[in-house]
């Protein structure tokens, strides 16, 4: 895939991390009474972003590059300890880097002029943009946890400050579960740095140098004890961390309170991407620094993700607040993707790809129709809705299909991945694929009964519930289309990511 080539001598990806960092300055030195202009500022820095990133996504050719890794950037940074900073993009990261930058788009259209402190909110959106953008392209260990660590800071106050009900409590558990899990990877890390230099006598962070020789070794634990693998004792250290964030039962605890506490802006962006980057971090780290670890632990970590999905199908079953609902359903379908990851093969792990960028468009939908809801309705109560489609039939159509394709109907972006994740399942770990076809039915129940009890019968009298205005259709529009266009033409993705998985460690076992 490559529509061009974009001269060689432009750091691309530098200027991408760079966008979003000088729009939060231009935030920063306007005065906060011209919420208009902070607002524009906010939305224009988004735009010449995601314009950037799709240059880059449209100069990406497959298969191509060392590792296949194109745009590579490289500086010393500290040269005595061996970090660097190192920049690069590959199949793992190239579309998950354009659904950031659209998230982030929109998160910043639907934030409200009138949102208390605008200054600081659209401030703090625009460095969370640059900090997950740097997760996706960092390919030294040290810039990565750095870009990792940055993300939380204004995440913590996005929630704590802008949030409702519970939102110290939300915010405050998911720091303390995000900095637990940070600090296992920490020392997994300095673990892997180590190890790397005592085997070949290179001190580096660098991913493409540590791959190419992976940890090896056993751990003698006294008293007779058994040992323990180092691959495997490395792994488990990344893997809290990414855990944590995807989550995957039972480390997801944090996440029903931090979404329902986030304001719509801020869990469009949450669910739809920060949530990724923990199975990102699999691919990237686990799978590929750790290959033979990932085989002997991918069994009870996709027993862990089917759970996942049948847990959050029950949950979102019995929840009477939609956002909650949503989350919960969220939680399940995230299960899907750990299970695609987790089964070791081809067809699982490119799943589990496609599947990270359609949940990210789908559950920014739904979150984006619950927003609606609330705004109109004044409550986002199952119990206190119905009718909505006799007075928005417009409305109606377009949740319609927003929850064909979370319930992963044929035809739209939903299925393509789950379809893949069950076949790469089926491969593995067949009960698992059993229990995840449940996860699918019980999708089909909580989706359907949110559409239906929302939108039928007739309505509560006086109807007041008005028609979408043409700024939300704006929003949704670019999901939709991504929706279908992915559901129609389901072989896009897996051809632009196939040459890159290919050549996982994991897979070449």
């Amino acid at each position: 895939m490559s529509w061009y080539t974009l001269p060689t001598n432009v750091p691309w990806l530098t200027l991408i991390l760079v966008l979003p960092l000088v729009g939060a300055l231009l935030v920063a030195i306007t005065p906060s009474v011209a919420g208009r202009v902070i607002k524009q500022l906010g939305i224009l820095t988004s735009v010449l972003t995601l314009a950037l990133v799709v240059a880059v996504i449209g100069g990406f050719q497959q298969g191509v590059g060392n590792l296949h890794l194109q745009f590579e950037e490289t500086l010393q940074w500290i040269p005595s300890l061996g970090i660097s900073y190192h920049l690069g993009i590959d199949g793992l990261s190239l579309f998950l880097l354009g659904l950031n930058a659209l998230l982030f788009l929109i998160a910043i259209v639907v934030t409200d002029s009138s949102t208390r402190r605008l200054k600081e909110f659209i401030l703090l959106l625009l460095i969370l943009e640059a900090a997950t953008a740097g997760i996706l392209l960092a390919l030294d260990l040290i810039l990565f946890y750095v870009f990792w660590e940055a993300m939380l800071v204004p995440l913590y106050f996005l929630i704590g400050v802008w949030g409702e009900g519970r939102r110290i409590y939300a915010a405050f558990k998911f720091l303390i579960y995000t900095v637990v899990g940070s600090f296992a990877m920490l020392v997994a890390i300095l673990a892997v740095a180590g190890i790397n230099f005592s085997q070949t006598g290179q001190l580096t962070f660098d991913w493409t140098v540590l791959v190419q020789h992976p940890a090896t070794g056993v751990w003698h634990l006294p008293g007779g004890l058994p040992s323990i693998g180092i691959p495997q004792l490395l792994f488990v250290g990344f893997a809290l961390a990414f855990a944590i964030k995807m989550p995957i039962w039972p480390l997801h605890t944090w996440l029903p309170a931090a979404y329902t506490a986030s304001p719509i802006p801020v869990v469009i962006v949450f669910a739809g991407l920060v949530s990724k980057l923990g199975a990102y971090g699999f691919l990237r780290f686990n799978l590929a620094l750790f290959p033979d670890a990932a085989h002997s632990l991918g069994g009870p970590l996709a027993v862990l993700a089917t759970i996942g999905i049948l847990y959050g199908a029950f949950m979102a079953l019995v929840q009477t607040d939609l956002k909650r609902l949503v989350a919960y359903a969220s939680m399940s379908h995230l299960g899907f993707i750990g299970l695609g990851i987790f089964t070791g093969n081809l067809l699982g792990i490119e799943g589990a790809l496609v599947q990270m960028i359609n949940h990210g468009v789908i559950i920014a939908a739904l979150f984006l129709v619950v927003g609606m809801i609330e705004l109109r309705a004044g409550t986002r109560l199952r119990a206190e809705l119905r009718g909505l489609a006799a007075t928005a039939p417009l409305f109606a159509a377009l949740f319609l299909v927003v929850s064909l394709a979370a319930l992963g109907l044929p035809g739209l972006n939903g299925f393509v991945g789950e379809f893949l994740i069950m076949l790469g399942a089926w491969a593995s770990f067949l009960p698992l694929a059993v229990g995840a076809g449940i996860g699918v039915i019980l999708a089909a129940w909580y989706v359907l009964r949110f559409y239906q009890g929302s939108t039928q019968e007739a309505p509560p009298q006086p109807a007041s519930f008005p028609e979408v205005r043409l700024v939300d259709v704006g929003v949704l529009a670019p999901l939709l289309a991504l929706m279908l266009v992915i559901g129609i033409s389901p072989a896009f993705f897996p051809a632009a990511v196939d040459a890159t998985v290919k050549a996982l460690p994991v897979i070449l076992r």
